[in-house]
């Protein structure tokens, strides 16, 4: 019993460092961010020969895919020839859709500022959302939409005067005023739900307000790194949504940048 359990270990061991061996084979290969035929082949060799089981080629692939995500991530962009790349990956460790979905979703959003900043607006398909004829979808970003509101009143100019003693026990105030009471406003969240871009309209769908804007009703655009002030021709006041990933933030802006042109 004692010789099978170090027998195991030892095994154990070994199918550690065989698994280390090709992830460090993959760091390798991938240090120029490419995967030509050669060093696809020789990776392939290198997994099939092992034996490893299905989780640790998922493994290696996760190991290899983070490491690629985190490079690409580095300048903002991802272009195609870093998604060629994941592909390979993905195609050579069968990495799961579940796993493959959460370790990607980080780049969405660099891709597509990648594709905006090249001219390429890649329409959507938007659930809920019914679009006029001619139209297409181009974004949907999660936000919340503020609005300016009045939240107390303060007391402005209020003085006590100033107390005069006349005599013991008799004293008279002079100079006292009430004040003025003034309105305090501040930004209020008002409803949470998704800021949606078309080549006709930008329209907002929350949990608690939904509302339209026309692009030509659109005269203005602040853009900030954590939220987007739209202005029109319709409303009051102007529109303050604020993003739920501010990472969000250049890619809408270039978003709507084009749309307006």
């Amino acid at each position: 019993m004692f010789d099978k359990l170090v027998q195991s270990i030892k095994s154990g061991i070994q199918d550690a460092q065989e698994l280390e061996a090709v992830r460090q084979l993959f760091v390798q290969a991938l240090s120029d961010m490419t995967l030509d035929v050669n060093e696809m082949g020789k990776l392939y060799r290198e997994i099939t020969s092992h034996g490893f089981s299905a989780e640790e080629i998922h493994e290696l692939g996760v190991y290899a895919l983070r490491d690629v995500i985190q490079r690409a991530k580095s300048d903002g962009r991802v272009d195609d020839a870093e998604m060629q790349l994941i592909q390979q990956i993905v195609n050579l460790t069968s990495v799961p859709n579940e796993t493959l979905g959460e370790l990607l979703s980080v780049l969405f959003v660099q891709r597509r500022l990648y594709e905006v900043s090249q001219g390429r607006l890649t329409p959507i398909t938007v659930t809920g959302l019914n679009l006029y004829a001619n139209e297409k979808a181009y974004w949907a970003e999660p936000c919340t939409l503020y609005e300016n509101k009045m939240v107390r009143r303060e007391s402005v100019g209020r003085s006590h005067g100033v107390s005069l003693r006349i005599m013991r026990g008799v004293s008279y105030r002079i100079g006292g005023s009430k004040g003025q009471s003034m309105p305090i406003y501040e930004d209020v969240a008002v409803a949470q739900g998704q800021l949606i871009f078309t080549n006709q309209r930008v329209v907002f769908k929350g949990d608690r307000r939904t509302m339209m804007i026309m692009l030509r009703e659109v005269i203005g655009a602040d853009p900030y790194t954590n939220a987007i002030v739209i202005h029109t021709n319709t409303s009051k006041q102007p529109l303050n949504f604020h993003y739920v990933r501010p990472e969000s933030a250049e890619l809408v802006a270039q978003i709507l940048t084009q749309l307006l042109a």
